[in-house]
């Protein structure tokens, strides 16, 4: 059928071959005429709308090949019914207790009795007894989307909410945990990084979000698709931030994390995870391109690909996968972590802009709706096999206060890289102040090479920093250090403030104070 071609005649004549086709390759009563029984979603993946109010020849989805299905309301006429499968269920809300033939999974897909079909991420046949029709399913996969959490979650009392994500229904949890988080455990030598301890002399606002204290400067969510790629597009995303704020907008790029997953290959993994401190070394010594002139690809792939972009820190090598004119390279420094406390946290996010954080995402997180993320270990009393859990890298870009259930919660801000069909427009808000998920853990900043002095948070701030070990300390050298501590009004970088007393008492395993520096 052609668009456009919905005269009664081709709507009998697709009609009879439909019937012909059914009676057939289908195990389902001949006298239901059009696409029912064919398993699949259509008008529930149509955008921008799924259903149209009146007849509406543009309001279709491809079906059986080079054929037009319809999600518009004349799609249901005594003359032929030439309606998507899905119709009755998406646009007419018909339950699954209101179809007289068939059974329906959790998105609302028919299907016919018989089978075998894959139903999420399992084989399932379609059974009926008497007027009872059943959806029997091989229990060998364990799913990404596991429908009796959901229903637990979405029925249950907690502080937030759950929902089926079509980009996730039919994988299983193995994959998700593979390909949607991607952040390696810090190997200890990184994880024994020390801490640069921030103390506010005045209390912090009870919210912030850094889309409003630099309008413009914090760069939207992005998808990292199958690829276990958070490593490098958290990275990627914190570096842009970060440029764009401590330029005012003069460096406004999103930064190619398809360079990173190509090129910084190195004891790296690609799409099967890879090490933040590999990442921040990456693009301190190369730096990385803008997304214009190395787009991202490997969501759709699976693989890292073969590096395109040369390591020179000269533009005039570089020529654009993507053919852009725009070879400029960004560069970060080293990367400096912040310590465990909520207070400094608050503090850098708000003086500074964005801090990556790496935190570990249970099996109930990946249907995240809205709300404060709390981990329920509903999935326990079903065995090790429904709990999985792996490591993921976000950002933080602000702090809040969650009042609707009648109790205070606190919580983080952050950014996903799950695109912004998932969760709070590609959001997430997890509980505060209790390392929840190890939230508070392992939060990195760092600064573009070349910057003048780190952006001053409007209250007076005083700097500790941790010298228990001088060997992991932060580097000092002139090329990688600018001005990781002059976060309060008149400091100096910390390279001129470690003088041989601070030495010794790094030595000596003790803290020192610098709160009145010349």
């Amino acid at each position: 059928m052609v668009k456009g071609e919905r005269t009664v005649a081709a709507r009998a004549e697709w009609a009879l071959l439909l019937l012909f086709i059914r009676s057939i390759f289908l195990s389902v009563p001949t006298s239901a005429i059009g696409f029912d029984g064919i398993p699949g979603n259509y008008c529930l993946m149509r955008k921008p709308v799924q259903c149209c109010e009146s007849r509406d020849d543009d309001c279709t989805m491809p079906i059986l090949g080079d054929h037009l299905c319809y999600c518009d309301r004349f799609c249901k006429r005594n003359d032929g019914d030439d309606c998507c499968p899905d119709f009755k269920a998406v646009c007419e809300g018909l339950r699954p207790d209101t179809i007289t033939e068939g059974c329906r999974d959790a998105l609302g897909t028919y299907y016919p009795v018989g089978g075998p079909y894959k139903v999420n991420c399992n084989s399932c046949s379609c059974t009926s007894s008497g007027q009872r029709y059943e959806l029997q399913c091989e229990r060998r996969n364990v799913c990404l989307i596991q429908e009796d959490l959901l229903r637990q979650v979405s029925q249950g009392q907690y502080s937030w909410k759950a929902t089926n994500y079509s980009a996730f229904w039919g994988q299983t949890l193995d994959d998700g945990v593979k390909y949607r988080l991607g952040t390696l455990y810090p190997e200890r030598s990184v994880k024994n990084m020390n801490e640069i301890l921030i103390e506010p002399t005045l209390p912090m606002p009870e919210r912030f979000d850094a889309r409003e204290r630099w309008p413009g400067f914090i760069y939207p969510v992005r998808d990292q698709g199958n690829c276990g790629a958070s490593w490098a597009f958290s990275t990627t995303a914190v570096s842009a931030d970060r440029l764009a704020i401590q330029s005012g907008g003069k460096y406004h790029h999103v930064l190619s994390s398809q360079q990173l997953l190509s090129c910084n290959q190195v004891r790296q993994r690609g799409c099967n995870g890879g090490y933040l401190d590999r990442a921040w070394w990456y693009i301190r010594k190369y730096g990385v391109v803008s997304e214009e002139c190395y787009p991202y690809v490997s969501g759709r792939t699976n693989e890292p690909g073969v590096c395109q972009i040369p390591r020179s820190t000269s533009p005039a090598d570089i020529n654009c996968p993507s053919g852009s004119e725009d070879k400029r390279i960004f560069k970060m420094t080293p990367p400096y972590r912040i310590s465990t406390s909520e207070d400094d946290i608050m503090t850098e996010i708000m003086a500074n802009g964005p801090v990556q954080a790496t935190f570990l995402v249970h099996e109930d997180f990946f249907m995240y709706k809205s709300g404060v993320y709390r981990h329920l270990r509903l999935a326990a009393d079903k065995g090790p096999p429904y709990e999985k859990s792996g490591y993921h890298s976000v950002r933080i870009i602000g702090w809040g206060v969650d009042h609707s259930t009648g109790t205070p919660i606190k919580y983080w801000l952050c950014a996903n890289s799950w695109g912004e069909d998932w969760g709070e427009k590609g959001l997430f808000r997890i509980a505060r102040g209790e390392n929840h998920c190890d939230i508070e853990t392992f939060v990195i900043g760092a600064w573009g090479k070349g910057s003048k002095k780190r952006r001053r948070n409007p209250s007076e701030l005083v700097i500790i920093t941790r010298l228990s070990d001088v060997n992991h300390s932060l580097p000092i050298d002139d090329e990688s250090l600018v001005n990781q501590s002059s976060v309060g009004t008149g400091r100096r970088p910390l390279k001129t403030c470690l003088t041989l007393f601070q030495i010794i008492a790094a030595m000596k395993g003790s803290r020192t104070l610098i709160s009145s520096l010349p």
